[in-house]
């Protein structure tokens, strides 16, 4: 949750919602012209595949009964068989021999969490509407927002491990970012909407606290 102020009013709103809709708009104005974030080395697609398919497993317990060999293999053959139009329209780059090259660079200065990335793909399979072209445009764009959403972190401890250092520090670089790169953007570019509203509470009213002050 974030506090913004508009005019005499502060709010306390859902940034990870108003994040969702940001990015799936930006994904619709900017649609076929993103620009690139290219790995200084290849990932292997199938490898990622898998990853996803051993977090989901622990995220959804139930999901361990699947045969997930055949889950795997049929989004990795479903990736690879539109690997074309997956980097024309969202460049999202997949050589012939399954490496993954590029992702999709929504907003300059963001670099969403990569952690997030073997989820992402494999989400593509079962996820994305691949049989309407319209269909498939909308839901992988949703898809895409959702990978982009500013990861949920750990809330601090006093254990002083190198991984809570770690997770202060990208705690810290997040805040940032939100502060300085998204929150501007969406100022900017943002086309608010009625679902929006469900992540918003109006916690102050400068003009009704004056009345209230005056009256003492």
């Amino acid at each position: 949750m974030a506090a913004i102020q508009s005019g005499v009013r502060l709010y306390l709103v859902d940034y990870g919602l108003i994040s969702a809709e940001y990015f799936y708009q930006l994904g619709l104005t900017d649609f076929g012209n993103f620009g690139a974030i290219r790995f200084s080395t290849p990932l292997d697609l199938r490898q990622l595949l898998k990853i996803g398919g051993e977090q989901m497993q622990v995220i959804e317990p139930e999901s361990a009964e699947l045969d997930w060999e055949e889950v795997i293999a049929n989004v990795y053959d479903q990736l690879l068989s539109r690997k074309d139009m997956l980097m024309e329209y969202f460049t999202i780059e997949i050589s012939e021999q399954g490496e993954l090259l590029t992702m999709p660079l929504m907003v300059k200065g963001y670099m969403p969490s990569m952690a997030k990335l073997p989820n992402f793909l494999l989400r593509l399979g079962p996820h994305v509407d691949w049989n309407d072209e319209k269909g498939c445009f909308a839901t992988l764009l949703r898809e895409l927002a959702s990978f982009y959403v500013p990861e949920a972190l750990p809330a601090p401890s006093a254990s002083g491990s190198s991984d809570e250092e770690a997770v202060a520090k990208r705690r810290d670089e997040l805040h940032r970012v939100i502060e300085n790169v998204l929150f501007p953007a969406f100022k900017a570019r943002l086309v608010a909407t009625q679902g929006l509203l469900r992540g918003t509470l109006e916690i102050a009213n400068l003009k009704g606290l004056y009345r209230v002050f005056e009256r003492c």
